[in-house]
């Protein structure tokens, strides 16, 4: 650290914690925890897009779940095997079950959301309902 300048030390703090994260990124999941897949969200005037990587989880292994406004996703990601019988050295992939869950805007349609798994991507489309414009004159009493 250099006692005469603070941003010196910001800087090398800052490091020093994305240091630990990337360690902490490393190390496998125990597998009876359950793993939290990446997920994408992004939205246009009349959906929303959920992206989760789900590299070598096959589409019977996942169910997706909308209920009271909140979505959830749950699955397991099998122990793919190894080649030829060749003894694993080094494990980063996630394995075993996962969950993500998330709450859904009040304009989702939860009446039309498709899904589909292709290339280790999940994708779902969330429609979005119009918002209902509804004026009312209240009138006001003395």
């Amino acid at each position: 650290m250099h006692p005469g300048n603070p941003f010196q030390q910001l800087g090398e703090l800052r490091d020093a914690v994305l240091d630990t994260l990337a360690m902490e990124r490393r190390r496998p999941p125990a597998r009876a925890q359950a793993w939290q897949p990446a997920l994408d969200v992004a939205v246009t005037d009349a959906e929303y897009i959920l992206l989760l990587d789900l590299p070598g989880v096959k589409r019977e292994e996942v169910q997706a779940l909308a209920q009271d406004g909140v979505l959830r996703i749950r699955g397991v990601s099998g122990d793919p095997e190894a080649a030829g019988g060749a003894h694993q050295v080094r494990r980063e992939r996630p394995l075993g079950p996962f969950v993500r869950s998330l709450h859904l805007p009040t304009d989702a349609d939860l009446s039309a959301i498709s899904a589909k798994l292709a290339d280790g991507v999940l994708d779902i489309r969330v429609a979005r309902r119009q918002p209902q414009s509804t004026q009312i004159r209240i009138e006001i009493g003395s």
